[in-house]
């Protein structure tokens, strides 16, 4: 189990990576673009091209590496105005509720996905890509986002990063 774990972990580090690399390149096609817009002279319609698929593949990339690391955005003060029994029962909810939202999202992906293969579909933009190629990133990006929530229930961790004992009491450090 350990090789399949590490492979899994290295899977969704190397995702983060790639969406990391994806922004350093957007940032440096936007920079070319509004320099040789300010020479007077004419961009490549391939940089924008290209920065509107990274606005969609940045974040499905990123975004299971971001549930790993708890970097999601959360809003904590519901939680913390309730009873420590009830706020764990909250975060159980929550956790769940995220799971089933992730998964629900990553299967209506594989349908738009296989619908947009089986149909040949073309983004016609400055370059014509197969549509499924680039949507494929939504399902894959939902299903790893549902496993990470789903690493923190099996772990005992809420959503905040606090560790549940076994008897379900929060640590001192997390009251």
């Amino acid at each position: 189990m350990k090789p399949l774990a590490r492979a899994y972990d290295a899977l969704i580090h190397g995702m983060a990576w790639l969406a990391g690399a994806l922004l350093a390149l957007m940032f440096l096609a936007i920079v070319i673009d509004v320099v040789l817009r300010n020479l007077g002279w004419q961009s490549s319609a391939h940089l924008f091209t290209f920065t509107e698929y990274a606005l969609l593949m940045v974040p499905c990339f990123g975004g299971p590496w971001l549930v790993r690391e708890r970097g999601h955005v959360f809003v904590e003060v519901g939680l913390n105005a309730l009873p420590d029994a009830a706020r764990r029962k909250a975060v159980v909810a929550i956790g769940l509720l995220c799971i089933a939202v992730c998964l629900v999202l990553a299967w209506y992906g594989v349908e738009v996905t296989v619908r947009n293969y089986l149909k040949n579909d073309i983004d016609m933009r400055s370059f014509d890509a197969p549509r499924w190629l680039l949507v494929v990133c939504i399902p894959i990006s939902f299903f790893f986002m549902a496993t990470e929530f789903a690493r923190h229930l099996w772990r005992g961790e809420d959503l905040l990063g606090s560790m549940v004992d076994s008897a379900g009491d929060m640590s001192a450090a997390d009251r």
